[in-house]
């Protein structure tokens, strides 16, 4: 009866991959754990099957004509249809019991499943770290931190920004069913292509493809400290999440680094590397339905994530909030906006290769005749208007642009096009609008300055005779007059004559932004990672 139970918990177990074992020398070295051949061939049938069912939901309109045209007979279709799935189900079952039969011969697997119920019975300390010696499945791994809101704080949302300054116009009943032919096929491709096309990395074949990618990435950051956690949010999402703690270890460890990745990254592969490589603490976390993580990365479930990652920063991990950087990378930027207007008091916010708004850039890449159709799909469902969001933010902010980029522009491959320039042009208008708003000639200097190479850049600096000085005893007088603080929207440039305030709006968007020369994905230089800029730092300039 005891073996019959084993094969029945071996059947439905976790795979695993690797054990970790710490030499005498304190050095942590990984073993594959590996299969014998039952096993192994149990288990690909197993994927493959898993891999048709995941197919199939596409692609069973096709096989249904495919059939129909064979044969104009429904009940000899129906009967070719269930002698296939009679088949089909008895190699599953049979690949199943092969599986687990293997499995419970093998005493390093029953050594980890012991292990596995052992923590899920009572996860402490001790058997968290008996289980971190083993790299499986994250489907089986026990939760580590479940947010609870047990506060009730007030979430800032694009949505509810909208409702509160009345953009939002309801439609009366004649207009709603006008409109609902147009609503219901925004759904449809919404939650079928439109979210693939957006993060291609939730997609399920992808993911498998990249799955041997992503166990080295995750054994490299185990193997440099990093410890791996599974966070559940508020919308009962697991969210994998990997902490690599230098506190105590490195002059920047006891600040600690949330990286939000890009439309197909995952932190196993992703800009963790870069904070890291400066000394800081980092979180690095996967977004739903990316890697391990569960769910699919719809804005609410961003939204979720982010915030369940923020809280278990601050309420597990004990980061202060002042301690935290947010690190955003292309599409990654949405959520690290979002979790900047929410946790106001973090250190800074640094978005790299990131863009204002989704919307351009979705009607760029479609064909013009569908420019009403994406503007619906992307206003109603994924309307990731970051520039929005980090105009609610009002601490430090570093802005990173790819000067080789090919994502984020619109037009493609141009400096001018360069969503990063709207991103700037968009936060210093709403910091600062005594320089730019109904200022021609300041706007137009912004663009040719954003849009100009290194070299022409560096002329039109001396040309304008920015005085670096000057221009941070202005910055300086400008936060005295507000008691000492720094407020925006700023009364900087109010006073000030044409030549200041373009000196003012050049030295400005120096200290925003930053320059790489590269394309898109290329890692982030190291020693362009940095908090930012903090217009305080002008007062002790000044005296």
């Amino acid at each position: 009866m005891s073996f019959i139970r084993t094969l029945w918990k071996c059947t439905f177990s976790p795979r695993l991959f690797k054990v970790y074992e710490v030499t005498w020398f304190g050095r942590l070295v990984d073993t594959s754990y590996e299969p014998n051949n039952l096993e192994r061939w149990g288990h690909q049938i197993v994927v493959c099957f898993a891999a048709i069912w995941s197919i199939s939901q596409y692609t069973i309109p096709l096989v249904a004509i495919f059939f129909y045209q064979r044969s104009n007979s429904l009940i000899e279709n129906l009967h070719t249809l269930s002698k296939l799935a009679v088949g089909a189900g008895a190699i599953f079952i049979t690949s199943l019991c092969i599986r687990s039969y293997s499995r419970a011969c093998d005493s390093v697997y029953l050594k980890f499943l012991k292990t596995l119920e052992e923590a899920h019975a009572d996860y402490n300390s001790k058997t968290k770290q008996e289980l971190h010696k083993y790299e499986f499945e994250f489907w089986a791994w026990p939760v580590d931190y479940k947010y609870t809101d047990t506060e009730g704080r007030e979430k800032l949302t694009l949505e509810t920004m909208a409702a509160s300054s009345g953009r939002i116009k309801r439609q009366t009943g004649k207009e709603f069913v006008f409109t609902l032919p147009c609503k219901f096929l925004s759904y449809i491709v919404a939650h079928t292509f439109a979210i693939k096309m957006i993060y291609p990395g939730s997609i399920s074949v992808i993911n498998w493809a990249f799955r041997l990618k992503h166990i080295k990435g995750r054994i490299d950051l185990i193997k440099r400290g990093g410890e791996r956690y599974k966070l559940l949010t508020a919308d009962n999402n697991e969210i994998d999440a990997m902490f690599i703690d230098q506190r105590n270890k490195t002059r920047n460890g006891s600040v600690l680094v949330v990286t939000c990745e890009g439309n197909c990254g995952t932190y196993e592969t992703g800009i963790i590397s870069t904070p890291l490589s400066r000394g800081y603490s980092v979180l690095g976390w996967n977004h739903p339905g990316f890697g391990c993580s569960t769910g699919a990365p719809y804005p609410i479930q961003e939204e979720n994530a982010i915030d369940c990652v923020m809280r278990f920063a601050i309420d597990h991990l004990n980061f202060p909030e002042e301690q935290i950087i947010l690190n955003g990378w292309s599409i990654g930027g949405y959520t690290a906006t979002w979790a900047a207007m929410n946790y106001p008091s973090i250190k800074s916010l640094v978005l790299d290769a990131t863009f204002d708004d989704v919307l351009p850039l979705a009607i760029m890449t479609m064909s013009s005749s569908l420019e009403g159709l994406v503007r619906n799909i992307i206003r109603d469902y994924f309307n990731l208007n970051i520039a929005v969001q980090l105009n609610r933010y009002n601490g430090t902010v570093l802005l990173i642009r790819r000067t080789e980029d090919e994502v984020v522009c619109a037009p493609n491959n141009t400096l001018s096009g360069n969503r990063g320039n709207m991103l700037l042009t968009k936060l210093l208008v709403r910091r600062y609008p005594h320089l730019l708003v109904k200022n021609a000639e300041c706007t137009a200097l912004l663009g040719m300055f954003l849009s100009a190479t290194l070299s022409s850049r560096i002329s039109m600096l001396e040309t304008i005779g920015v005085d670096e000085e000057q221009c941070l005893t202005l910055i300086a007088a400008d936060i005295e007059k507000s008691d000492g603080i720094v407020k925006y929207p700023s009364t900087l440039g109010s006073d000030c004559n044409l030549k200041e305030k373009q000196q003012l709006i050049l030295f400005l968007v120096t200290m925003y932004m930053k320059d790489q020369s590269s394309s898109h994905c290329e890692p982030l230089a190291v020693d362009l990672f940095n908090p930012g800029w903090d217009p305080m730092s002008a007062l002790s300039v000044k005296e």
